[in-house]
């Protein structure tokens, strides 16, 4: 989405945080972001700077399932304001999202 990124910055900020749970690749087609902007009902956009939850269970098939929770960093955007985090307010919704997953 940026003009320095590429499959080395990526790796970078893959490096930086490391859990088995989380899924990091590269994606220079934006193929992801757009399926994923298209799962939520954002046809003809593509999704980036987000945090998307699921539950355990759904399958990644033909297309991505709509996430159980989520929210993003596109401050001046197409996307709800309603979920936009940043600083402390993301810090705590990651938290409590990763919470509410495990229960």
């Amino acid at each position: 989405m940026l003009p320095q990124d590429s499959e080395t910055t990526a790796q970078k900020s893959a490096a930086a945080f490391d859990d088995p749970r989380v899924q990091h690749f590269y994606d220079p087609t934006k193929s992801a972001g757009q399926a994923i902007a298209g799962s939520m009902g954002w046809n003809g956009h593509i999704a980036w700077d987000i945090y998307l939850f699921y539950k355990a269970g759904p399958k990644w098939e033909s297309a991505p399932p709509r996430p159980t929770h989520w929210m993003h960093q596109l401050k001046d955007s197409w996307a709800d304001r309603r979920y936009f985090r940043t600083g402390g307010d993301l810090t705590a919704e990651l938290l409590m999202s990763v919470n509410m997953l495990r229960k």
